[in-house]
Parts: C-alpha cells; structure tokens; sequence
C-alpha cells in the first residue's frame, strides 16, 4: 500500500473512484463486453460485444501492474507510451507534491494489486477521469483513466 503523506486525499480518491467504477458499470456495462481494442497513438478503447462497437472512450495511460513480479510501471516509463499522450501520462508526476511521496518518479517500484488501483484512484483524480479500466494483458493488467465515454448508436436511441 501507498504511503501518502494525507492519507485522507488518498481515502477520499479511492471513495470517488469506487462510486466512478459504479457508475460505469452502472451506464455503461464497462465489464461485461467480450473484448476491447485500445489504441496506443491516439488514447482510445473500444469495448466490444463480438466484432460490434458498444462503448467508446478516450484515455490516459496510468501503468501497468505485473501479478507475477508483483511491480508497477508507469506508463510514462514505458517506451510504447509516445507522443501527447507520454506527455500527458507524465504530469503523473504532479502528485508527489501533492502526496509528499515520490512513487509517482520511479519508473518501477514494488507494488501489489491494491496499491495499483490505489496509484489508479490517485491518477483518476489528477486526470479528472469518468472512472478506470483495468486492462487484462498477457499477464498485466494495464490502468487507463478515462475520459468521454459514450455508447455507440447502431441506429437506435440509446
């Protein structure tokens, strides 16, 4: 778990994001499509129900949570990260003045599950996010915060 020198900014932050990851759920169904695509160079998802479009959003990479290593990277530390959306996931960084704690400037750091949705409720903050999608990878679970998320109109009112 984090050590964060205000501990009720991290408290409150990770309440937000719980009743964000609701809501989603909730409007959305953002867990119950059969896959995603997400684009790296321009920061959008897909989330799909077979080959069908459903959800859309933009977002900011986070970083990505190893289970086997038991680590975090961020997403600026990671070289498939460019671009405005690099620039964008290194104003990360922000937040160790804001916490008094300087995880947000190392690239990898020992780190369980919890500690990355904790990382991933700080960052939604900073981004000023709809919510997280946690990214299931080849091992990975990859953090986006995102933004504009909307459903897709296949020709009828949604």
């Amino acid at each position: 778990m984090l050590n964060i020198a205000n501990s009720k900014y991290l408290d409150d932050c990770y309440d937000v994001l719980e009743q964000k990851q609701a809501a989603l759920v909730d409007k959305y169904q953002i867990d119950s499509y059969d896959m995603f695509d997400f684009h790296m160079v321009n920061g959008t998802i897909e989330f799909k129900q077979g080959s069908v479009v459903m959800v859309t959003a933009n977002f900011v990479p986070v970083g990505s949570f190893n289970e086997e290593q038991q680590s975090w990277m961020w997403a600026w530390a990671n070289g498939g990260v460019t671009g405005a959306l690099k620039e964008k996931a290194e104003t990360v960084k922000d937040l160790e003045a804001k916490t008094g704690n300087e995880v947000f400037g190392i690239e990898t750091i020992s780190a369980d599950e919890g500690t990355a949705w904790e990382i991933s409720a700080l960052a939604c903050d900073h981004y000023q996010g709809q919510g997280i999608f946690a990214a299931p990878i080849e091992g990975l679970l990859i953090f986006m915060v995102l933004h504009n998320v909307s459903h897709v109109n296949h020709g009828q009112v949604l």
